[in-house]
């Protein structure tokens, strides 16, 4: 086994070399992409939060909703009450 020196001559075809460039472009691109998706992500509101107010949101309208029915039947039984007493 030959030992690896600096003497050691190494062949590589121009086509290799080409293909090593291009392979180590395309990780140092990725590198730099995720870094750039990363800061962009630290900069989002997280969804939990999101999620935490559109669940608040959707309770107090559920709330009113069931007032404003609460209110309609009541005046609903009152318009029963007065029509059966007009009917006598």
């Amino acid at each position: 086994m030959e030992t690896i020196s600096e003497d050691t001559k190494i062949k590589l075809s121009p086509r290799n070399f080409i293909f090593m460039a291009g392979g180590i472009g395309t990780f140092v691109r990725m590198y730099f992409t995720l870094q750039a998706q990363i800061e962009e992500a630290k900069t989002l509101p997280a969804q939990d939060q999101e999620v935490k107010e559109a669940v608040i949101k959707t309770s107090n309208e559920l709330t009113f909703i069931k007032e404003e029915i609460t209110e309609i039947k009541g005046q609903l039984q009152i318009m029963e009450e007065r029509l059966y007493e007009l009917q006598k």
